[in-house]
């Protein structure tokens, strides 16, 4: 089984398993991280920075359903996954940048959780469709280790950025791996479409070859 599994193991789940690490770095940098450096960077209240975190993490719930309904609208789930990402980005850069009000921040940082509670369906529809038919639990499980690797080198990451001052730069790291997550992701949309636009040429040169 082992040995099977590892031979499921292409470029293009390779780079699904680096998303998922991208992915896991960039949203716990926010989730494990982001109350310590509001607070002790920024001198936000204790409580007002954990409204903000409480609002990422509710809106990232709730943006998982709506972008369930919008996978199912969509083919093109790699640009909706890369725009949204895109978009929380640019929040988490502001809230990086500024010094907000309270209310501002907590809206700032719901509207990122929303953002990457969104692209879940259609980082899982790119696994999907990469898996061969009749290995998707094989090839979801061996996707999945990129959070594990991601938790594993967050912590590491962030605690020694906290432990030298940079507070600051737990968003910037964040909105760094966003950045490349979505660069990522629309490397795999481009070809993912020009495999798509070779198929029926394929085609059509399979049809007429000689038997």
């Amino acid at each position: 089984i082992g040995r099977q599994s590892f031979g499921l193991v292409t470029p293009a789940i390779a780079v699904l398993v680096l998303l998922y690490v991208l992915l896991s770095l960039s949203t716990g940098a926010i989730e494990k991280f982001s109350v310590t450096a509001l607070v002790e960077g920024e001198g936000v209240p204790l409580a007002q920075a954990n409204a903000g975190l409480t609002a990422f993490l509710f809106a990232s719930a709730i943006g998982v359903l709506a972008g369930g309904v919008l996978a199912d609208r969509t083919r093109r789930h790699g640009l909706v996954a890369a725009g949204a990402f895109a978009m929380a980005g640019l929040l988490i850069a502001a809230v990086a940048s500024f010094r907000m009000p309270p209310v501002l921040l907590v809206a700032c940082l719901g509207a990122a959780g929303f953002l990457t509670g969104v692209i879940a369906p259609s980082r899982d529809m790119l696994v999907r469709a990469a898996a061969p038919p009749g290995a998707e639990g094989r090839i979801f499980g061996i996707v999945s280790t990129g959070f594990n690797i991601g938790g594993a080198i967050g912590p590491i990451l962030f605690g020694w950025l906290l432990d030298r001052g940079r507070f600051g730069a737990v968003f910037w790291a964040s909105v760094g791996f966003m950045a490349l997550t979505v660069c990522l992701v629309l490397w795999q949309e481009h070809r993912a479409r020009g495999r798509r636009a070779a198929m029926p040429v394929a085609a059509v040169h399979g049809s007429a070859a000689p038997p």
